[in-house]
């Protein structure tokens, strides 16, 4: 374990905050509709901007929002979204 906390390894709390800000910019969990790809490189992105220095829900935030900007992640429509709904036995 580093000694430089902008390098210390992430505690539980820490991956936590993380994973919440990925699940609320539609990037983490079974139903999000990015790639495997786009969600691990957000993932990195993120730690990244964690040891940078972000340390709150906000600032997480923030940073994967300008970040979004350069990555387009397509949302079907909701059209789309009943039919896959329906497609994986929704009644």
């Amino acid at each position: 374990m580093s000694s430089n906390p902008a390098t210390a390894a992430l505690s539980n709390a820490n991956f936590t905050l993380i994973r919440e800000v990925l699940r609320g910019a539609g990037l983490r969990g079974v139903h999000s509709l990015a790639s495997s790809d786009v969600k691990r490189k957000a993932s990195i992105f993120l730690t990244a901007e964690f040891h940078r220095g972000s340390r709150t829900k906000s600032a997480l935030s923030q940073a994967i929002s300008r970040r979004g900007e350069q990555v387009s992640i397509v949302r079907p429509s909701k059209e789309q979204a009943i039919d896959r709904w329906t497609d994986e036995g929704g009644q």
